[in-house]
């Protein structure tokens, strides 16, 4: 008997724990209902929230607009306070007509009146691909539209009224895109029998604007072809008083036969404009935006210009020679009647020019004091020179025919390495020493700014030596300058310790403040500013 007791005892346990879960599982079912009351509450609240915040930037979009239209106004009262524009503009009498009138230039000048209509326009390329396009009507029809749409894009950066997107209807139905979560809320203003399978959409506005669209579909091989003409339109602005409204215009909007060149859908997957179940359309577009409006003021396009022109020479007067003249007669020894000997170096073949007494003597006094009457050069007719390389003397020669730097440059480059700083240098150098000494000052001068130009680390010592030589001031003074602003590395060098000692000096006097040719101080005194 006690074992059916106990049995008995166990099967009674057994049932409360039972009755106990039962009781925990009705208490946890209340607390998830009371959770999912919660939740619900909580997902209403969020939804409204989000209502909300939609509302919240409907709101600033419509402050933003109105505000755009009130610094329009107050821009509008200040032109037509300025009698810039407006209605009633004074009428120009014929006192400021002619105040206004451009005034025409020399006698021979005529004025010409410009006038451009196209100065403005704005191109604009936009590309537009359908990826998954056999999946597309399914897709519009659980999104309860017709059509599907790019993301809104500016052809003029600066005017918001240039706002577009670009529509696709696989059905070639309504192009109403239904609003979804408020995107696109500026494009819905539709005719409803407006229908295609593609089209541009320009953004809700009162304002006008002149529009030229080209579209375009990819083929197989990856080339653009033009779906359809090629169109131009002035879109007419509307009324203050009318609603507003959005232009469209697209390849097959008034055409009999919709669809992509006309095939219907499902011939259009298998064509050679899907490849990978995607099609890719390109929208080319021009605008010319009004930037006024015709109830506000009266619209001009044009810009216009009024500029002299001169007028068509009745004989055409070439343009002078006698640089190239005078260059043919050195080169060419034309009626030459002297000749200048170059014995440069112990071993070297003299180089011999032929060149012409009169010029030298009236470009170079030291040329005129050497074929003087009772001087050898006039009895021989030769100039013999030792100490100016040939390349370097015809240099020189060149410069004393043309008076151009440009000839100096050429000559200098024929002689070889020119590019090369080391022999640049070397060359420019040696035409400074003959400038110099033919005492030709605006060739020393240009030497020297060539010189200047060039000044370095590894140069300035014998560049500062060449100056002190030639008599080169300015070359001189920027040596200076620039040793003393570079002074430990130009000392460290081994040219710097073969400085002559009037050099030096010079240096000294410098670096102490005082000008090396006139001997006066040009520091500063104390207190003084």
């Amino acid at each position: 008997s006690y074992g059916i007791l106990g049995m008995a005892d166990e099967e009674h346990e057994n049932a409360c724990e039972l009755r106990e879960r039962l009781e925990k599982q009705r208490k946890r079912q209340q607390d998830l209902d009371e959770q999912i009351v919660e939740a619900r509450r909580s997902v209403d609240e969020a939804e409204e929230r989000q209502r909300l915040r939609r509302e919240l930037d409907a709101n600033d979009d419509l402050i933003a607009s109105k505000q755009n239209m009130l610094d329009y106004k107050h821009d509008r009262r200040r032109r037509i306070d300025s009698d810039i524009s407006g209605p009633h503009l004074p009428e120009m009498s014929s006192s400021s007509a002619r105040k206004a009138r451009a005034p025409v230039n020399p006698k021979d000048a005529q004025v010409m009146q410009r006038i451009h209509y196209g100065r403005s326009v704005v191109r604009h390329e936009q590309l537009f691909k359908i990826e998954g396009l056999s999946w597309l009507p399914s897709c519009l029809e659980q999104e309860e539209r017709e059509c599907t749409t790019c993301e809104p894009f500016r052809v003029v950066q600066d005017d918001e009224t240039s706002t577009y997107i670009l529509v696709f209807s696989p059905i070639t139905g309504s192009l109403q895109h239904k609003r979804y979560e408020d995107v696109h809320t500026d494009f819905e203003m539709i005719d409803e029998d407006t229908t295609g399978t593609l089209a541009l959409v320009r953004t809700e506005s009162h304002y006008g604007t002149n529009l030229d669209t080209q579209f375009f579909v990819q083929a197989a091989s990856g080339e653009f072809k033009q779906w359809g003409k090629r169109s131009r339109v002035a879109v007419p602005a509307i009324p203050w008083a009318e609603g507003l409204r959005c232009w469209v215009g697209g390849p097959d909007l008034a055409a009999k036969s919709k669809g992509v060149f006309g095939l219907p859908f499902a011939e259009l997957l298998t064509s050679e404009w899907v490849q990978g179940d995607t099609i890719t359309f390109k929208c080319v577009i021009e605008e010319l935006p009004m930037a006024a409006h015709p109830e506000d003021e009266q619209i001009r396009i044009a810009q216009a210009l009024t500029e002299n022109v001169e007028r068509p020479k009745l004989v055409e007067v070439p343009p002078p020679t006698i640089t190239d003249d005078l260059l043919a007669m050195l080169i060419g020894g034309w009626q030459s009647d002297i000749t200048i000997e170059v014995v440069h170096g112990e071993e070297a073949e003299p180089v011999r020019f032929t060149a012409h007494a009169s010029l030298l003597s009236q470009r170079s006094a030291v040329f005129a004091a050497a074929l003087a009457h009772g001087m050898r050069e006039s009895q021989t007719r030769t100039i013999t020179v030792s100490d100016v390389p040939p390349i370097v003397l015809k240099a020189l020669l060149y410069f004393l025919y043309t008076d151009d730097f440009e000839q100096v440059d050429k000559a200098l480059r024929e002689g070889g390495l020119a590019e090369v700083a080391d022999h640049r240098h070397a060359q420019l150098q040696a035409l400074l020493a003959a400038a110099h000494k033919y005492q030709v000052l605006r060739l020393l001068r240009w030497v020297e700014a060539q010189l200047c130009s060039g000044l370095s680390i590894e140069v300035a010592s014998s560049f500062l030596a060449l100056a002190h030589t030639y008599e080169a001031a300015q070359l001189e003074t920027h040596c200076l300058n620039f040793i003393k602003a570079h002074m430990a590395q130009v000392c460290a060098r081994a040219d710097f310790g073969s400085l002559s000692h009037a050099c030096l000096v010079k240096l000294n006097m410098h670096c102490a403040g005082v000008d090396p040719a006139t001997g006066t101080c040009n520091k500063r005194k104390r207190g003084v500013e």
